[in-house]
């Protein structure tokens, strides 16, 4: 690139300096401009990861249209510039700093303020982590609940000190993914250092039949009930089976795509 200069005799020197900016571009490789002699690198926008927290709702078990959105589900989504499309990322390696910057985005943007995220092992047993986690909680523009989910239980001796020192600060502890009953004895021990236990309808991508599902819900209802921590429902995929689920003891709170599917949050979550 080039313009016309003071110091030009003839349009032909114009075209020289194009020419040799072309030839330094070319030299530089790709994505490369060059104005008046000056090579600039191009930034590749396609390279560059864009990342935002979408939300889910978590809902009270009222039946009908009256039922209450107690809290968002943050799930982590990655823009591909190239496809245009939100998608699931492979492996979450976003650092806590950038999680929670995120996150505020998302309370900025919805109406819910109570959040639910999950976090790894590593993650809630870092203190670090957990003090950051914990100054954003009881900022002015925190959430005014905040739950953080666990797919698998650590170590006892690694759990209680830091679920002590989350609870004592206000925030909550749900563990997931407890499956079948055959699940019991692994997190037995934790029970009565969380605040909620989260049962999905579905296993291996097929939900449960009826009848074992009726079972599941029965063995650990009974168990959060023992317990007093809050029985959440995951998988709720039609209105049939809302409606049966409706029927069921026990249940807290209820979520799936059918009562809400992940979406950016915009002021109506």
């Amino acid at each position: 690139m080039t313009e016309l200069q003071a110091n030009d005799q003839a349009p032909d020197d114009i075209y020289k300096r194009a020419d040799q900016s072309l030839y330094t571009s070319k030299k530089n490789g790709r994505d490369t401009i060059t104005v008046d002699g000056v090579p600039q690198q191009l930034e590749d926008d396609s390279k560059q990861e864009s990342y935002a927290y979408f939300v889910r709702g978590i809902y009270d078990t009222v039946v009908g249209t009256d039922a209450r959105r107690r809290a968002n589900e943050l799930t982590l989504r990655r823009y591909d510039r190239k496809q245009q499309v939100w998608m699931v990322p492979h492996q979450d390696h976003l650092n806590i700093d950038t999680r929670i910057e995120l996150m505020r985005d998302a309370l900025v943007n919805s109406r819910c303020q109570s959040i639910v995220m999950a976090l790894s092992v590593a993650n809630f047993l870092d203190q670090a982590a957990a003090d950051k986690l914990v100054a954003l909680f009881n900022s002015p523009n925190g959430p005014e609940v905040m739950y953080i989910e666990l797919d698998r239980v650590p170590v006892i001796d690694l759990l209680i000190p830091m679920a002590e020192f989350y609870r004592k600060n206000g925030i909550k502890i749900v563990l997931t993914q407890i499956g079948s009953n055959r699940h019991f004895e692994a997190i037995n021990a934790s029970l009565q250092y969380i605040d909620g236990i989260k049962l999905s309808i579905q296993e291996a991508g097929q939900t449960l039949a009826p009848e074992l599902l009726r079972k599941n819900i029965k063995f650990w209802g009974d168990i959060a009930k023992n317990w007093n921590v809050e029985f959440i429902l995951d998988g709720v995929i039609d209105d049939s089976m809302l409606t049966w689920l409706h029927e069921q003891d026990y249940i807290d709170y209820l979520e799936g795509d059918y009562l809400s599917k992940p979406e950016l949050p915009l002021l109506m979550s």
